[in-house]
């Protein structure tokens, strides 16, 4: 009730200001249907059973001209499998201090990836959406202050993103739903394209605070046995969280090929150090395309209680299994292909056709099959 009473207030603000100010609305939206092809499969929110509600969603977003360079920008979105419960992605200030210097303040999307800017809008790129392993950063936006400088050097163009912040959104991790801190979120992207050919790269970090029931509690156990150390590693308490990203794009004629490489460690924690990469090659065939895509994800983790030997105390036992098995529910090898068609129907919407063939090597009971089909549009 009082995020819908919120979106009232926010169209009530929008219509008033417009008194003084143009506003230009617009939005995208995705429906998207998919299940898995067994009974006892499940993969990305999917199961045998149809659904089109995990991948959908809609989006309106406000901007206004407020003139001499400044200007405001709201965008809310509402998920599917969020019960469809409005939530702001965007809601900052932007100043042109020049032509190529933008300034920005307030609630933005981190530039990540490649597709960050239309991160959920379908719309903008060939697949359904963007591949899970790399795209998989728990969190995507932040509040703060923000950056963006373009240039060019001869016939490259180029764009330098920066920001600093914070984020508290809520999240989940280690079957456990709770609100981080990662405080000092800052890092810069850089973005090159010369003809055909784009270039990109990104680095991030944060001090992340996670507070997690059951590994605070493992860790106040291995302090207390007199391990200081272990204790140290299990409790996620401003360490150091990194995040590097480097990618390209080759758009040649009918040729589109896409490669992105991601690599996300927060430092003397139980979480896994997760090395991602997907290369994806398309051919357009005039209002068809038509991509294959490969990825792989791998999760490692290091076992820092080796130097605790079983049988010496039961109390030890106890903190060394449960501390093992958090270690080892992290780590993942994973590997897929999507076989993907879309279909541009009309000048604002396109229908999309997808199967992911999705390999868990570490547990084959993890192996699924999905297909995914969606009708996205802009407006």
């Amino acid at each position: 009730m009082k995020k819908h009473l919120i979106s009232i207030a926010l169209v009530g603000a929008l219509t008033s200001a417009s008194l003084h100010a143009e506003i230009h609305f617009s939005g995208f939206a995705s429906v998207v249907g998919g299940m898995t092809t067994s009974s006892d499969e499940s993969l990305y929110g999917y199961s045998d059973n149809i659904d089109f509600k995990e991948g959908s969603l809609f989006a309106l977003q406000a901007s206004s001209d407020l003139g001499n360079g400044l200007g405001a920008t709201v965008q809310l979105e509402a998920k599917g499998k969020d019960d469809w419960q409005p939530d702001f992605k965007w809601a900052y200030l932007s100043y042109d201090a020049s032509d190529s210097v933008r300034l920005l303040a307030g609630r933005q999307r981190l530039p990540f990836y490649m597709y960050s800017d239309y991160l959920d809008v379908s719309y903008a790129y060939a697949w359904i959406a963007p591949p899970t392993g790399v795209y998989d950063v728990p969190f995507d936006t932040f509040d703060g202050l923000g950056a963006v400088y373009t240039t060019n050097f001869g016939r490259v163009d180029a764009s330098f993103h920066g920001v600093l912040g914070r984020n508290t959104d809520e999240l989940t991790a280690f079957n456990t739903t709770f609100t981080p801190e990662l405080n000092n979120v800052m890092g810069l992207s850089a973005t090159f394209t010369y003809d055909w050919l784009t270039l990109r790269g990104g680095y991030f970090s944060a001090d992340v605070v996670m507070s997690i029931s059951d590994l605070d509690a493992l860790a106040a156990g291995w302090e207390q046995a007199g391990f200081s150390d272990i204790a140290a590693n299990t409790k996620i308490d401003e360490d150091k969280g990194t995040f590097v990203e480097v990618g390209f794009q080759i758009n040649y004629e009918s040729i589109i090929v896409v490669g992105e490489y991601t690599q996300l460690e927060v430092e003397n924690t139980p979480l896994a150090v997760e090395d991602s990469y997907y290369i994806m090659a398309g051919y357009q065939f005039d209002q068809v395309l038509v991509h294959l895509t490969y990825g792989v994800d791998e999760g490692k983790t290091d076992n820092y209680t080796s130097d605790v030997s079983y049988g010496l105390d039961p109390t030890l036992d106890y903190l060394k299994q449960n501390t093992e098995t958090a270690l080892a529910n992290d780590i993942q090898d994973n590997t897929y292909i999507t076989a993907g068609v879309r279909y541009d129907f009309h000048d604002s919407a396109a229908l999309k056709v997808e199967y992911t063939d999705y390999s868990d090597k570490n547990n084959s009971s993890g192996d699924a099959g999905l297909f995914r089909v969606a009708v996205v549009t802009v407006f």
